[in-house]
């Protein structure tokens, strides 16, 4: 292979990635702001009965990824990474597209739990593209990677909201994600085939043993704890945003437009800062900016129970923004710097798994405290989990160890 054709190669493998990503993490993510103003069309009128469906509709899909992701990822290793992301594909098409004609809530926890189990793009993506993508620029693209997939959680509420409103139907997020998630298989077409590098990829241990994957790699746990409470802590406030939000403007016909607003301007301002961040992470080391990032949006979101108007709600919501979109980009791109080629599909297996089952805990725990303490008791805990975070980050990882120097 030529260097021009090298060059094109793992372009347009990242290309392809990130556009996979951002597609599919929105299918995953479009209905949040609806689910818990569907729910009373299904049958669940009662405040606190809503808060709890929510959370756990919500919460459900990346439960059941959480359980699945390391499997895809050992599975990432063995096989051509482009079929695990067309299943996803089909399987968040097939999901999403029927939850439009439930009846029951039942039925669309069902539907949501079996989406999860197909979630195998994560980790697929992140090995893809860290196999193809030379070794100085492996930070750069994953960050791209990881950026687009945070960016597809936290703007598909917006677009779930909008098109609810457009069509004046609370189901129409449902089929009109059902049919982005077919058409991003339009984009694996452009990503070349990975099956001639499965002869080469031959892990280091023994498959399946993840104890040995944190023996070889001492910082791994700690970074994958990272990930599992910071995706707790963006979260747990998603069950009960729309609902802050209602108590704020009141009923309104915009109203699913405005909760995918709060929802999604996080994902706006991380956006914006993700560039700054990285480049602060170059000179102050990402230890430090970690902690940093962590400690102001903890505070950020602390306020944010005491927003006295919706425009002040969101833009403490933008500031908190600035600083917390940039963790999971950046614990990705540590993790990749950190790890042998061979073992990274395993190994974003099992960050996927942890950043997964934070987005489980955080909307399921969100929902039943806010149907038993209140919305504003949903944004302490958010903080408090920041909190804990930065503890740990400050407690666990080493001021300079070699693969944050080298960011």
């Amino acid at each position: 292979m030529t260097d021009g054709s090298a060059e094109s190669h793992w372009r347009r493998t990242l290309w392809a990635m990130v556009s996979v990503q951002f597609i599919i993490s929105s299918a995953f993510s479009i209905i949040p702001p609806v689910i818990p103003l569907l729910l009373p069309v299904l049958g669940v009128r009662a405040p606190a009965a809503v808060r709890a469906w929510a959370g756990m509709v919500i919460g459900v899909t990346p439960l059941a990824a959480a359980l699945m992701s390391p499997w895809w990822g050992r599975l990432a290793d063995r096989m051509d990474r482009r079929l695990i992301i067309l299943i996803a594909c089909g399987a968040a098409s097939a999901c999403t597209a029927s939850m439009s004609l439930v009846t029951h809530p039942w039925q669309l926890l069902a539907l949501r739990f079996g989406m999860g189990l197909f979630g195998g793009h994560v980790a697929a993506g992140m090995a893809m593209v860290s196999t193809a993508t030379p070794a100085a620029r492996l930070g750069w693209a994953l960050g791209w990677v990881a950026a687009a997939q945070l960016a597809g959680t936290l703007l598909g509420p917006l677009i779930g909201g909008s098109i609810a409103d457009a069509f004046a139907s609370y189901r129409a997020p449902f089929v009109c994600a059902g049919v982005a998630a077919l058409l991003v298989g339009a984009a694996i077409a452009m990503v070349p085939s990975q099956a001639s590098l499965a002869p080469r990829i031959t892990p280091t241990a023994p498959t399946g043993h993840l104890p040995a994957l944190l023996r070889r790699y001492r910082e791994l746990g700690t970074l994958v704890m990272v990930l599992l409470l910071a995706q707790c802590a963006i979260m747990s406030p998603q069950p009960i945003i729309s609902l802050h939000v209602r108590e704020l403007v009141g009923e309104r016909p915009d109203l699913a437009t405005l909760a995918g607003l709060a929802f999604s301007i996080v994902a706006l301002s991380g956006l914006l800062a993700s560039p700054l961040l990285g480049t602060l992470s170059d000179f102050m080391g990402a230890r430090r900016v970690l902690l940093i990032g962590v400690v102001a949006a903890a505070l950020c979101t602390l306020t944010q129970p005491f927003a006295p108007t919706y425009g002040w709600f969101v833009a403490e919501r933008f500031l908190g923004g600035l600083f917390l979109a940039g963790i999971i980009p950046t614990v990705n791109t540590l993790i990749g710097k950190s790890v042998a080629g061979a073992d990274r599909g395993q190994t974003y297996g099992l960050a996927a798994g942890a950043t997964f089952f934070g987005a489980f805990l955080g909307p399921v725990v969100g929902g039943l405290l806010g149907a038993q303490l209140g919305l504003g008791s949903v944004f302490f805990l958010s903080g408090g989990v920041l909190l804990i975070n930065a503890v740990w980050i400050a407690i666990r990882l080493a001021p300079a160890p070699v693969p944050l120097r080298d960011l």
